[in-house]
C-alpha cells in the first residue's frame, strides 16, 4: 500500500479507461482505473490520490454519487468529471463538490493533460 498513486480513473466504458491510463502512462503520472463507481471509491480509499477523473454517467451509481462519496473519504481529493453533455453537468456542479474541471468527450488530450498537471501541480503546493 506504500505505492503513491496520483490519479484515480473512475469510468465505466473500457476503451475510454485504455484511452485515459495511455494518456497517462506517456505522462508519466501513476494512475490506478476502476470501472465502476464502488471499485474506484475502494481504490480511493486505499491510495488517497490528489485526483480523481469520473465519468458522470456510470452504470449504477452515477459521476456525482461518486464525488459526494469521495468528498466524504478524502476531501483532498480533487474531482475531474468527463462527459459528453459538459452544460448539462455545470449546472449540477455545486460550491459542495470539490470539482476542478469538466471535460467533454471527445477529448483534446493536451489540454486535458494540461488541466491534469495544473491540479495535480495544484494539489502539490497544498499539502
Amino acid at each position: 500500500m506504500g505505492e503513491n498513486v496520483e490519479v484515480v480513473v473512475i469510468d465505466d466504458d473500457a476503451s475510454v479507461r485504455r484511452l485515459l491510463k495511455e494518456m497517462l502512462s506517456v505522462a508519466k503520472i501513476s494512475h490506478l482505473a476502476a470501472g465502476s463507481g464502488p471499485e474506484g471509491l475502494r481504490l480511493i480509499s486505499q491510495y488517497k490520490p490528489r485526483l480523481a477523473i469520473v465519468d458522470v454517467k456510470l452504470g449504477g451509481m452515477n459521476g456525482f454519487d461518486v464525488a459526494h462519496r469521495i468528498r466524504d473519504i478524502d476531501g483532498g481529493t480533487s474531482i475531474i468529471f468527463i462527459t459528453g453533455y459538459e452544460d448539462a453537468v455545470k449546472g449540477k456542479v455545486g460550491e459542495n463538490l470539490p470539482v476542478a474541471g469538466i471535460v467533454e468527450k471527445p477529448f483534446d488530450v493536451p489540454r486535458f493533460l494540461a488541466l491534469i498537471r495544473n491540479v495535480l501541480n495544484r494539489s502539490a503546493r497544498l499539502a
